[in-house]
């Protein structure tokens, strides 16, 4: 496996994987394994093999014992203030940016989430490339499985309330291909200058290059349906998984 060592990284990038102990939707999910290697190592491998340095953001004494197998990735015991259900991802990255050391060290901070675990070291390292300095961040998308402009909602008596007006579905014009390509973020990595990040406190604010993926390489992993269906895709050979 290719080591950030190896490669050159003018940026000094540091890339984050937030990884706490508790998920609820699916137990243990960070450390359950995905084609036969821990879902946490997924995006530690292919963070290092991207060239950058990783740091392992954790509460959880068996994710610091799995992170610990890659000896070059870094491990940062969480605080327990930012260990909870209701905190955001975004605030471990909020207090990493604000340490003297991280300002000190690196320039561009990055988040791989453990959720995303089929993007490649090529994907990451479009993104960090993609980062200028004609731009604050540089995230993941990508298209939308069904035009968004076909959304509805249902009012207290279940009637159909389009959210787009003028909605397709009342103008006839359903045809999907005749809809505007539309995207979402995949969450596969976010990047940002620090000193970006410690102005605007977060990814998605000033200005933003979208760079675009594939769906098979952006499937989310947040319960056991998708675990399920991200097994699936790599027993069928659609995915390949290094150890």
């Amino acid at each position: 496996m290719l080591r950030w060592s190896d490669v050159a990284d003018p940026k000094r990038t540091l890339i984050v994987v937030p990884a706490r102990g508790g998920s609820k939707r699916l137990p243990r999910k960070n450390v359950l394994p995905l084609g036969g290697k821990p879902l946490i190592l997924h995006a530690v491998d292919v963070g290092l093999a991207a060239g950058a340095h990783v740091l392992v953001s954790t509460d959880d004494p068996e994710i610091k014992a799995v992170a610990a197998t890659r000896p070059v990735a870094m491990i940062d015991d969480r605080a327990v203030e930012l260990a909870g259900d209701t905190v955001k991802v975004v605030d471990v990255i909020r207090a990493l940016v604000d340490r003297a050391d991280i300002q000190a060290r690196y320039d561009v901070i990055g988040m791989l989430l453990p959720t995303c675990p089929f993007r490649t070291p090529a994907q990451v390292r479009a993104g960090i490339d993609a980062l200028d300095k004609d731009v604050d961040a540089a995230i993941a998308f990508t298209a939308y499985e069904f035009p968004p402009t076909m959304a509805v909602t249902l009012d207290d008596k279940g009637l159909m309330v389009p959210l787009y007006n003028p909605s397709p579905l009342i103008t006839g014009n359903t045809r999907s291909q005749d809809q505007a390509p539309t995207f979402r973020p995949n969450g596969a990595f976010f990047f940002s200058w620090i000193q970006s990040f410690r102005r605007l406190r977060n990814f998605y604010t000033g200005k933003v290059r979208c760079v675009c993926m594939p769906r098979i390489n952006s499937v989310d992993i947040d319960d056991g349906d998708d675990f399920a269906y991200a097994q699936y895709l790599i027993d069928r050979g659609q995915i390949a998984v290094t150890a």
